[in-house]
C-alpha cells in the first residue's frame, strides 16, 4: 500500500510538473537568468502586467537598453516547430517511439507567438506614447530543444542560446540614459501585481481563445466577422478571410470540434 501512494504521489507531481502552465513558468525563469547575464546597459523587468486598449497584456520580458526596448514572448516547446509570421497558427511535431512501422510522431497546434508578441508591442508603445516613439525590438524565443523550421523575414525567433547574442548585435544608441530611466519608471508603476486582476486577466484570455475558436468552426473570420473561405497555398489548403486583402487572417485547414459546452453557448 506504502507503494501505491508513493507512485501515484510520483504521477501526480509528475502530470503537475510537465503541465503547459508550470513549463512555461520554468522557460520563462530560464530566459530570466539569461537576461540577468547583460551588461548594466541593460534594465530587465519579468512578467510585466500592463494595461492594454482592451483589458490586459502580460509580457514574459522587456528589456530596457540605449538601443532600444526589447519585448520578449518565451516559449518552453521542444520538437519541430512549423510556422509562417502571417500563419494564425504554428504546428509542434513530436518525435515518439520507434515500431514495427518505423518511428511515430504527435502534432500540436499553438498560437502564432509572433501575433501575440505584436499585442504587447502595441501595449508597451500605446503606455510610453507620451514620452516618445521609441525603437521596440520584438523576439519569440523557444527552447534549445526546438528545431525551429520557420519562415520569418520581418521577425526575430531564436532559441535560448542565440538570445543575448542577439540583443548584442542592436549597438546603435537611439534612447537617451535621461529617457531610459523614464521608461523603466513608467513600466514598473503601470506594472499590474495585483493576483485577482492576474487571475481575472488568465481567464479573459482563455475566454478569447473559445471566442475565437468557435468563431471559426462557424466558418467566421474572428477577426472581422467575414466568411472564411477555403484556399490553396504552397503548402496545401487552408482557410482565409474572405475580405481578403483587407482582412490577412487565415487558418490552417483543420475542423475543430466543438465540446457540449460550446455547442449549448452558441
Amino acid at each position: 500500500m506504502f507503494v501505491l501512494i508513493i507512485f501515484l504521489a510520483l504521477l501526480v507531481f509528475g502530470a503537475r510538473f510537465s503541465s503547459p502552465k508550470t513549463l512555461g513558468k520554468i522557460g520563462e525563469r530560464i530566459v530570466a537568468n539569461k537576461l540577468d547575464w547583460l551588461s548594466g546597459e541593460y534594465i530587465v523587468l519579468n512578467d510585466v502586467l500592463l494595461p492594454a486598449k482592451y483589458g490586459t497584456s502580460q509580457v514574459d520580458h522587456i528589456v530596457v537598453s540605449p538601443f532600444g526596448i526589447f519585448v520578449i514572448e518565451t516559449k518552453n516547446y521542444k520538437g519541430w516547430i512549423f510556422g509562417h509570421e502571417n500563419s494564425e497558427q504554428w504546428t509542434q511535431s513530436l518525435v515518439g517511439h520507434k515500431s514495427f512501422f518505423g518511428w511515430t510522431s504527435r502534432k500540436y497546434k499553438m498560437g502564432n507567438p509572433i501575433r501575440q508578441n505584436i499585442a504587447h508591442v502595441r501595449a508597451v508603445r500605446n503606455l510610453l506614447k507620451d514620452l516618445g516613439d521609441f525603437h521596440i525590438i520584438p523576439i519569440v524565443v523557444f527552447s534549445n530543444k526546438a528545431s525551429l523550421n520557420i519562415t520569418t523575414p520581418n521577425h526575430i525567433v531564436v532559441n535560448w542560446r542565440n538570445l543575448r547574442s542577439v540583443i548584442k548585435t542592436f549597438r546603435v544608441p537611439c534612447i537617451s540614459a535621461e529617457s531610459v530611466n523614464c521608461i523603466v519608471k513608467v513600466l514598473r508603476s503601470s506594472n499590474i501585481i495585483s493576483n485577482d486582476a492576474r487571475k481575472a486577466h488568465a481567464s479573459n484570455a482563455n475566454y478569447a481563445k473559445n471566442k475565437n475558436e468557435m468563431m471559426i468552426a462557424n466558418n467566421r473570420c474572428p477577426k472581422c466577422g467575414c466568411n472564411l473561405v477555403e484556399r490553396n497555398g504552397k503548402f496545401g489548403k487552408f482557410l482565409g478571410c474572405s475580405n481578403y486583402p483587407r482582412c490577412r487572417f487565415t487558418h490552417n485547414f483543420t475542423k475543430i470540434k466543438l465540446s457540449k459546452v460550446d455547442k449549448t453557448s452558441k
